[in-house]
């Protein structure tokens, strides 16, 4: 909390092999979500790799808490908690200090038998647990919607994008509080044709079949934010994969929504792509444009001056 920069905590840690492996260390992400929020010139983050066992103290230095946390292996296994300390601080840190929390792809999932506390749910206005539908959608690419009416945070950006091979986790069941900022229609035929469900991403069929999944061909809801206590919790469960971070939509979404966990307002526009800017690399919203200012001779000579 320092100055006109908003203070990040990048909570991260155990993940599932899916994230950390050879090829997609958690590491990476790490970096891109640093990447991209420094990138805006409003945020300061800070990567923590072990979260379990953190209260007040450290807490206390920020404004925003982003959680990049799973706990567990793999999709078979039980996760591992953030321990008490970490919980009840966390608890204490958007319900009465104000402060916010995003998170961030599979940090939302908490089964009840995992012994989680039952305010997380609430923290975040939704529930994402395997026995009330929660699944990992057939990957491909496919078509995501910001809804109507507009919050904050998806304002003014396009009503409908594509993403390609991401883990899309559908079946998440909101609060009446919550408000729903991106959608996807989560339809029986796209099932079918896949084959699904994933060997390594169990889920709990009912005696129906797919067809008898809670909210199927229905819209989905894949990001939300919800106002709890005087703070702020957004959920974000996209982002697996590296192609997605280059959509604007996607960028922008995740800059306005640790903002607004953290602030309870938005400043951020997506970011420029005409003109000079339109030679920047990813994030896009920051570069050196120096080099592509051609000036004459005379004007370089009257500069030095």
């Amino acid at each position: 909390m320092s100055g006109d920069k908003l203070d990040v905590l990048l909570a991260t840690g155990r993940v599932t092999v899916e994230h950390d492996n050879e090829h997609r260390s958690f590491r990476h992400h790490t970096s891109m979500l640093t990447t991209l929020l420094e990138s805006t010139g409003r945020f300061r983050v800070r990567v923590l790799e072990e979260f379990r066992g953190i209260g007040d103290e450290l807490l206390d230095r920020f404004d925003v808490v982003l959680v990049v946390y799973e706990g567990r292996d793999d999709y078979h296994s039980p996760a591992e908690r953030l321990g008490d300390t970490t919980e009840q601080a966390l608890l204490r840190f958007v319900r009465e200090k104000g402060r916010g929390v995003l998170w961030f792809h599979g940090s939302s999932v908490q089964e009840p038998d995992w012994g989680f506390p039952e305010e997380f749910d609430r923290m975040r206005g939704a529930t994402l647990s395997r026995t009330t539908g929660l699944r990992p959608r057939p990957q491909g690419e496919v078509t995501v919607r910001f809804p109507e009416p507009r919050h904050a945070i998806t304002d003014g950006l396009p009503a409908e994008w594509a993403v390609v091979n991401d883990d899309l986790l559908t079946g998440a069941r909101l609060d009446p509080s919550a408000t729903v900022l991106l959608t996807v229609f989560d339809d029986v035929g796209t099932y079918r044709r896949a084959g699904w469900p994933n060997a390594h991403t169990p889920v709990d069929i009912p005696p129906g079949g797919i067809e008898d999944l809670p909210g199927m061909d229905t819209d989905q809801a894949l990001a939300w934010a919800h106002e709890w206590g005087a703070g702020r919790s957004v959920s974000i469960v996209l982002g697996h994969d590296w192609d997605t971070f280059r959509k604007i939509p996607f960028m922008t979404l995740l800059v306005r929504g640790v903002e607004w966990a953290a602030t309870g307002e938005v400043t951020l526009e997506p970011p420029e792509r005409t003109g000079a800017a339109r030679w920047r690399v990813w994030p896009y919203y920051d570069g050196d444009p120096s080099r592509f200012d051609r000036a004459t001779p005379a004007a370089e000579a009257a500069a030095r001056h």
